[in-house]
């Protein structure tokens, strides 16, 4: 699987004091993504957890953006739903560790099925639960507990598992100690002579 780079992303303290709540997603805003899967969870999400803001960290991929901001504008999400551009890949680790909860809304349905999602190991390395739609590549490589699954597609299911996780201390807790572990546990420093030995049977 795609491992994190240690150097960029080692243990990056958390620095952010303001009480609020922050959702975040960082990536491309393409329709296999289910950025608004996510943005109509967040909106439930909203109703009971007031201080809570949804980050959308993206560059300039991905043709939904439009269509999105229509949809932050009918929820009337203007002020809660942020999209903060790009940031360089070295400064990502602070951004995500500066986070309460990561999610990856990706459909099950296309390309998001069988696509194997790096940022869900980026913010289990910065102490970050994840909740994660159920697709064929996620529940292959990971399993409930060290993510919180939701059924992909179904926003109120979304809600549902977002709030587990900020509801309920003890998992929050788990799936952080649980994320490290599986980071350390699939390192490139772990990993690398199980990879070179089937490169070197094969040559």
């Amino acid at each position: 699987i795609n491992h994190v780079d240690p150097e960029m992303f080692s243990r990056h303290a958390r620095t952010r004091t303001d009480g609020k709540f922050i959702v975040l997603f960082p990536g491309s805003l393409q329709w296999h993504q289910g950025l608004d899967i996510a943005i109509e969870a967040f909106a439930h999400v909203k109703c009971k957890v007031p201080n809570a803001e949804f980050h959308i960290y993206t560059g300039a991929g991905g043709d939904m953006k439009a269509a999105l901001r229509q949809l932050i504008q009918q929820l009337d999400l203007e002020e809660s739903v942020k999209f903060c551009g790009g940031v360089p890949l070295h400064e990502m680790a602070e951004v995500i560790a500066n986070a309460d909860l990561g999610v990856v809304p990706k459909r099950a349905d296309s390309f998001g099925n069988e696509a194997y999602s790096t940022k869900i190991m980026e913010f289990m390395s910065q102490g970050v639960p994840v909740v994660v739609s159920r697709t064929k590549v996620d529940t292959f490589y990971f399993e409930e507990g060290v993510v919180h699954f939701f059924r992909s597609g179904d926003s109120q299911a979304m809600a549902g598992a977002m709030l587990d996780v900020i509801n309920n201390h003890e998992l929050r807790e788990s799936l952080i100690t649980r994320g490290y572990e599986y980071v350390e546990r699939n390192s490139w420093s772990r990993k690398k002579k199980e990879y070179l030995d089937l490169v070197d049977s094969l040559t």
